[in-house]
């Protein structure tokens, strides 16, 4: 066993050092790049290289920092096929940057947190796709908004840190909206579980099914309920379009309703559509069975999508699996015609509908402040159900760190989710219960007993900015009138001092001054 572990740090150790800077200048020698680009994303590597150990002290949910550098490297050197650095004047608009996922091309002001931010937003898909307006739209408008909370998440440490201190710096409010969106599902369902299932085409499915697993109750299904209808509210209110297409979207599940109160519409119906999939089906197979009409329908759809295809051979299995899905539909069609599943259909319908109750034809912006308070309200009660099942120490202080990092997320320009009166109730609540479970499994130890006290004495803990919480020592100077003054020590740099009350039945053993390193995290 101890053998294994001296390979396994020594496997660690190893890609530790490797020398993610020379990569790094390989591939940018083989790109054909602006020089000032170049420079730029040496600049954003110097800063994650720098910056990310502060970065990963402050965020719990995070990806390593050798995989952070590695992934850098590797969007660089398979997404990016020309940068272009351009005077902002050259832009129309507010817009900084443009990119074109399908050529790989991005244009962009001379600033590096910009061109970061636009390199994290050419890695994902495209979404905002016609062909989803069947069936899939309510997936489309969640990846929308994921994808772009994904983006805004992956420059925070170049963004928020710059070596000495941690600062939120969001400057645009739908950026704003992405994010806090992100993070609340990033409390919940963790980095690795979050961004597994991002891009996935079922990802509604799979965050409901995800949170009953985790056995979070009606707390937790209420919560994506809410997530999934805010998202729709963000994807509506990007664009003029993106409204046109919920619009669309919900006048087509209105009619799917309107049918369903109908039977034999809806059987009719279901026939149709088997009989167009059948047709669709018959055409692959046609191209198949013949070569040139193959090579034709390839050339087509290069030129007319935004699909990309490596060779023929790659057109050729994505084809199949098109016709593993459409006959697939079919047997939907053919089970939907059973009296059970027609009556799910309809909740199914009622349940999806729901989600696009604020959007209006005639109004395109819908305003999200209520429903995202409404939505920390949620995702603080889930978090609470979270911390109950807390057993280690360790875990008991990321989940400290977890409610620190909250705190300072941007709920308006000008204010941070602990700054929302409606809110902060809420937030100290969960606190208030982390604070006695700490106490209670030695994880913290004051020496006073009252459970006011020592939330009084540790509210500090969660929204100080201090980098490093392993390092907080508190010192405890006893004054006169059942006082106690506790200054917050950053290892030896005074933070923050203040005076509280001893409640007049607290029993103290010794009045003696004394210093303590917060928190105990060794087992």
């Amino acid at each position: 066993m101890e053998e294994k572990k001296t390979l396994l740090s020594k496997l660690n150790m190893k890609d530790y050092m490797k020398d993610y800077r020379n990569e790094l200048e390989l591939v940018l020698e083989n790109k054909q790049f602006d020089e000032e680009a170049k420079s730029l994303l040496l600049s954003v590597f110097y800063k994650l290289d720098n910056f990310y150990k502060d970065y990963m002290s402050v965020k719990n949910e995070c990806e390593q920092k050798n995989k952070c550098l590695e992934n850098f490297i590797k969007l660089i050197q398979t997404k990016c096929k020309k940068i272009s650095i351009v005077q902002p004047q050259e832009f129309k608009g507010n817009s900084k940057f443009i990119i074109d996922r399908k050529s790989g091309a991005i244009q962009c002001i001379p600033n590096e947190y910009i061109l970061f931010y636009a390199i994290n937003e050419l890695r994902e898909k495209d979404f905002d796709n016609e062909k989803f307006l069947l069936d899939d739209f309510t997936n489309v408008c969640v990846n929308f908004v994921l994808s772009k909370g994904r983006a805004i998440n992956a420059t925070e440490p170049i963004r928020d840190f710059n070596g000495w201190s941690w600062n939120v710096q969001i400057d645009k409010a739908e950026n704003i909206n992405y994010n806090i969106i992100y993070q609340n599902l990033l409390m919940i369902y963790g980095y690795k579980q979050l961004n597994s299932f991002i891009g996935k085409s079922n990802i509604v499915d799979i965050m409901h099914n995800e949170i009953v697993e985790a056995g979070y109750g009606k707390q937790g299904e209420k919560f994506v309920e809410d997530i999934i209808e805010m998202c729709v509210i963000l994807y509506n209110n990007a664009s003029t379009d993106n409204h046109d297409k919920c619009v669309k979207y919900k006048k087509s599940l209105s009619s799917k309703i309107k049918m369903l109160t109908n039977r034999k519409e809806y059987a009719e119906d279901k026939y149709k559509s088997s009989s167009s999939i059948s047709r669709q089906i018959k055409k692959i197979d046609q191209m198949f069975e013949n070569i040139e009409l193959l090579r034709e329908e390839y050339i087509k759809d290069i030129k007319n999508s935004k699909n990309e295809y490596l060779g023929l051979s790659d057109y050729v299995e994505a084809k199949e699996k098109e016709k593993e899905k459409l006959l697939k539909k079919i047997k939907e069609n053919n089970k939907s015609l059973n009296t059970k599943k027609y009556a799910s259909e309809q909740d199914e319908y009622q349940t999806i509908i729901a989600y696009y109750n604020t959007v209006k034809e005639e109004e395109k912006k819908i305003n999200t402040q209520s429903k995202l308070i409404i939505l920390q309200k949620e995702v603080l009660e889930c978090f609470s159900i979270l911390i109950s099942n807390v057993m280690q120490k360790k875990d008991a202080f990321n989940f400290v760190k977890e409610l620190r990092y909250y705190a300072n997320i941007l709920i308006k320009k000008d204010k941070t989710v602990i700054n929302q009166e409606q809110i902060k109730k809420a937030y100290e609540d969960v606190c208030k219960k982390l604070v006695e479970l700490m106490i209670e499994n030695k994880v913290i130890d004051t020496g006073f007993k009252s459970n006011k006290l020592n939330y009084q004495i540790l509210k500090y803990v969660f929204t100080t900015k201090i980098i490093e919480l392993e390092t907080l020592v508190l010192k405890l100077s006893f004054l006169q009138k059942n006082m106690v003054e506790v200054e917050y020590y950053d290892t030896k740099i005074l933070d923050y001092k203040n005076t509280y009350e001893i409640p007049f039945d607290e029993e103290i053993s010794s009045r003696k001054d004394r210093k303590i390193k917060l928190f105990k995290i060794g087992g």
